[in-house]
């Protein structure tokens, strides 16, 4: 039998080898170590999110959502946190900052020289560059 070899490098969920392993596909793997697991997650994420944002309807979007959750609770297994404590971080946040309900797009901020505004901007200029006029 000829096999095509792909390149993967990347945090494969657990069912998905044997799945294709059905279809008469094979991967090579290995377990990672928490500091390992723990960078395939942030990259994992960082996946899931592109998949979020180029979701075309409603129901690719609660897919990719979904699979967002999914790396969250997988930190949560690492870290030692539950889902129960993102959910009071949120509400704390939602508390303090609120939410998103008004919809409020922000194009400039004007901080005093010196603020806590003006140094969190210059803390990620690639974030938000100041623009000099």
């Amino acid at each position: 039998m000829e096999f095509r070899k792909f390149q993967q490098n990347k945090l494969w969920r657990d069912k998905a080898a044997a799945m294709l392993a059905a279809h008469g596909s094979y991967v090579d793997a290995k377990t990672l170590t928490d500091e390992e697991f723990a960078q395939e997650l942030k990259l994992k994420i960082q996946e899931e999110v592109d998949e979020v944002i180029a979701a075309k309807n409603k129901a690719e979007l609660i897919e990719e959502c979904a699979d967002v959750f999914e790396v969250i609770q997988a930190f949560g297994s690492l870290y030692g946190f539950t889902l129960e404590d993102v959910v009071k971080a949120q509400a704390k946040k939602r508390a303090e900052r609120g939410g998103f309900d008004a919809r409020t797009f922000v194009t400039h901020a004007y901080h005093k020289v010196g603020s806590f505004g003006e140094a969190y901007c210059l803390k990620a200029p690639e974030k938000y560059p100041e623009i000099i006029e």
